[in-house]
């Protein structure tokens, strides 16, 4: 069954994994027949050229069927949210699915819902970082919010018509904490295999280096300096090259690697090239000799992430080192499609990496293993799940 998705969220057009995802998903879901809408965020409503020229630097074409609605900064734009979206649902012919990624527009597309005459209407909501804020809270030790964010979580999550996993992890918790929940269904992060075709790599650094890499955000969550903190553990040959952060913060960020590095007395070693155009992040990966996945020991990193970068990495056809925690043991396993290793131990990320370099065939294998394991998570793939996840919550 055809509908109208309205994805009722505030993209930022910055190079977030965030919107890079959204926007792939749901063109990939345009194939299907739906009608798709996308909210910005804002100082100004864009031109037609300026979003477009925003959408292709993520990767797709101007004119490719997604409706952008603009939305301002600031509270006032929660309210413009919501009355943009109870207007696009009111003119809607198909039944109409509101899609959220937080408690607090879930409960705004509840009220929507639950006041809608006419087409059906349903609200799906997606389990990322955040998914269950009450246990960030109690982790910072803010027990009143965390009570009260249980209670909004009980509520939303019994009052959906369907929940959207995007790691295994995340179901185990559901099932224990929220029992009377929705139906569920788990759909990872997808990634777009033809950008990491064999045409798109300039072939490896010819410096004489083994170039470790990373590209993401520098979140204290993500726990980043590890990799940094492995290299005295390591030979001077060993270099390690990241790229990402946000845009326009790119001195900031520097700023505290170079710290890190320091403090290491690894200088020389690190190199920060700061943030990368979403069409610039294969390259960027193809060309390492092995890539880098950090997490720390925290909540979003045990059981709610679901990297964005993991799927990018096996698609890269270079060997994987990723932190050994239960969102990512749901995905990948030890030996096969990369080395797990403890997230707060920079010796054994250093062990790890010592391995690949004594034994160029196994990181060959792991490679070779991923990129064939990564196939089921393209995002045709995901979106035909998706499709089917459509199917049950419309039937």
């Amino acid at each position: 069954m055809n509908c109208r998705l309205i994805y009722l969220h505030r993209l930022q057009f910055s190079g977030s994994s965030q919107t890079i995802q959204v926007l792939r998903d749901y063109h990939s879901l345009l194939r299907h027949g739906h009608e798709v809408d996308l909210f910005y965020r804002a100082s100004q409503a864009m031109s037609a050229s300026e979003l477009w020229a925003w959408v292709s630097r993520h990767g797709l074409e101007s004119g490719n069927g997604l409706r952008f609605h603009w939305v301002p900064e600031g509270f006032g734009g929660k309210r413009r949210l919501r009355r943009m979206a109870a207007a696009l649902a009111a003119s809607s012919a198909l039944p109409v699915v509101l899609v959220v990624r937080t408690m607090d527009h879930a409960r705004m597309a509840l009220a929507l819902r639950d006041r809608r005459h006419g087409q059906p209407m349903r609200v799906i909501i997606e389990l990322h970082e955040g998914a269950f804020p009450h246990m960030v809270y109690r982790e910072q030790g803010r027990p009143l919010r965390a009570w009260l964010s249980l209670r909004t979580e009980k509520q939303v999550l019994r009052g959906v018509d369907g929940i959207i996993a995007t790691v295994g992890s995340q179901v185990t918790l559901l099932d224990e904490i929220f029992p009377q929940h929705a139906r569920v269904v788990v759909l990872p992060n997808g990634v777009d295999l033809q950008t990491f075709a064999p045409e798109s790599a300039a072939g490896k650094v010819a410096d004489g280096n083994f170039h470790l890499r990373y590209a993401g955000q520098f979140l204290a969550w993500k726990n980043t300096d590890i990799m940094i903190e492995a290299l005295p553990h390591l030979p001077r040959n060993v270099v390690l090259d990241l790229a990402g952060g946000k845009p326009g913060s790119e001195a900031q960020t520097r700023a505290a690697i170079e710290a890190v590095a320091r403090r290491c007395g690894v200088e020389q070693r690190v190199r920060y090239e700061g943030f990368l155009s979403p069409k610039d992040v294969p390259a960027f990966l193809m060309q390492a000799d092995a890539l880098l996945l950090p997490l720390g020991n925290n909540v979003q990193s045990r059981y709610f992430t679901s990297p964005m970068k993991l799927f990018e990495y096996a698609a890269s056809g270079v060997p994987m080192i990723v932190a050994r925690q239960p969102t990512t043991m749901s995905l990948v396993h030890d030996g096969e499609e990369a080395l797990l290793v403890s997230p707060d131990s920079p010796r054994e990320l250093a062990d790890a990496i010592s391995r690949l370099i004594r034994a160029p065939e196994e990181a060959v294998r792991l490679a070779a293993r991923a990129q064939e394991w990564v196939r089921q998570y393209s995002y045709n793939e995901r979106a035909q799940r998706y499709q089917n996840f459509l199917d049950q919550i419309l039937g």
